[in-house]
């Protein structure tokens, strides 16, 4: 095997498309293919790729040699990088950022970036934390930055710099909900109202399900929606529950439609932090200068 057909075998299976994967490498689909091909031969001619289904789909198998194909990458790059300038990395720097956090946290950390390292090209996506960590772990992503809480685990091999903190609040319209007695609220004053909360996955989300469930009461999900702006949106406009990181609502065009409740009994404090491999690479000097941005942004 050699390190062409791995490239491309990564590339097709980062990108879903042998197609996107070909433009991606600077190659005809055809010869795109026919790596593919050399590659499964070369690794004994187990199919890596389910082709049943359109577009394909990574096998078992394929998915495990793919974590081992993307240490063999990284490990050429970091070669390459012992080469050459240190201080000034080339390549893809793939970013991760959780949902809830976005363009208010990273748009500026991230032109300082773009405008130091010019030789870096910056890939970004978004994912729950829970996610982004694994993506971390397995090699996906170069770095990522996530809302952990209690429930986070990092595992072993991975490195978490904290950045700053947050705390997830719970809200509604400011039309609605009013204690009368002007004390703070308890879950069991709000077992009976309806929430819009992520889908399932959002850890912020299964941390109130599990306050609920400790306290035995129930809990009614009116709508699961995607992005907190969209549910803030909403709650503006139809009443109901949300979750959210304080900082989105302070920024939210809505806020002054809606209002935070005083809890007793629900505090959900976490911590935005930025989590990369342990171990130094090349990237280093771009990773450090996107801590102490973010560092500042969120002070």
């Amino acid at each position: 095997m050699n390190l062409q057909d791995i490239e491309a075998f990564v590339a097709v299976a980062e990108s879903g498309s042998v197609n996107r994967a070909a433009v991606r490498l600077n190659l005809t689909q055809p010869a795109t293919t026919r790596r593919i091909q050399n590659f499964e031969a070369a690794t004994g001619g187990t199919p890596l790729f389910n082709r049943a289904v359109k577009p394909a789909v990574l096998t078992s198998h394929g998915g495990h040699v793919l974590e081992y194909c993307r240490r063999v990458l990284t490990a050429v790059a970091e070669l390459e990088a012992c080469t050459t300038n240190a201080a000034d990395p080339a390549g893809n720097l793939k970013a991760g950022i959780a949902h809830g956090l976005g363009e208010m946290v990273l748009t500026s950390p991230l032109d300082a970036l773009r405008q130091s390292f010019p030789r870096i090209r910056l890939q970004v996506s978004s994912n729950w934390t829970t996610n982004l960590i694994e993506d971390v772990r397995s090699g996906a992503l170069d770095c990522s930055v996530g809302l952990l809480t209690d429930a986070h685990m990092v595992p072993t091999g991975l490195s978490r710099i904290p950045l700053g903190s947050e705390q997830v609040v719970v809200v509604a319209a400011s039309w609605g909900q009013r204690k009368r007695d002007g004390n703070p609220w308890r879950l069991r004053d709000l077992a009976g109202e309806g929430w819009f909360l992520n889908p399932p996955g959002c850890g912020c989300r299964a941390a109130l399900v599990k306050s609920f469930d400790r306290l035995q009461l129930p809990i009614h999900i009116a709508a699961e929606v995607f992005g907190e702006d969209l549910q803030l949106s909403l709650l503006a406009h139809s009443g109901g529950l949300g979750l959210v990181p304080r900082r989105q609502f302070e920024h939210s065009p809505h806020r002054h439609k809606l209002q935070i409740l005083d809890m007793l009994d629900f505090t959900l404090p976490v911590t935005v932090a930025l989590i990369r491999n342990a171990a130094s690479g090349r990237f280093d000097p771009a990773i450090e200068l996107l801590v102490s941005e973010l560092k500042a942004k969120l002070a």
